[in-house]
């Protein structure tokens, strides 16, 4: 059974850490295949509202969590150039532009993640 987020705070700059924003996440694999899917669909038919915005919330979920198990590694390149890249790109999808969410923009997608999560 898979628990609920535990610490899902809600000031401007408070953001859960990653394995409560992830704690319902499926695991990276079906992740890459979803997002894989879903992109493959959106060159034929492209999207917007929800659709779109759950595209790319799950995109970036997915590159931080990659990039966080490179990161506990010790690696930092790519991994977490692409995640910063994806979440920064979510946060102007989101028009969410904060000095809060430009300080940690991968904690932005967590806590959008968590928050997500919950409902669905």
């Amino acid at each position: 059974m898979t628990e609920q987020p535990t610490t899902l705070s809600t000031g401007p700059g408070a953001w859960p850490a990653p394995q409560d924003a992830y704690a319902l996440a499926p695991n990276i694999l079906r992740e890459i295949g979803w997002t894989a899917r879903t992109a493959r669909l959106v060159i034929h038919q492209p999207f917007d509202g929800d659709d779109a915005r759950e595209y790319f919330l799950r995109k970036a979920a997915l590159l931080d969590r990659i990039a966080l198990q490179s990161e506990q590694d010790g690696i930092h390149g790519d991994a977490t150039e692409l995640a910063e890249a994806a979440a920064l790109y979510l946060i102007d999808t989101d028009h969410a532009r904060s000095a809060a969410g430009d300080a940690d923009p991968r904690g932005y997608v967590r806590r959008a993640y968590a928050r997500w999560s919950q409902h669905h």
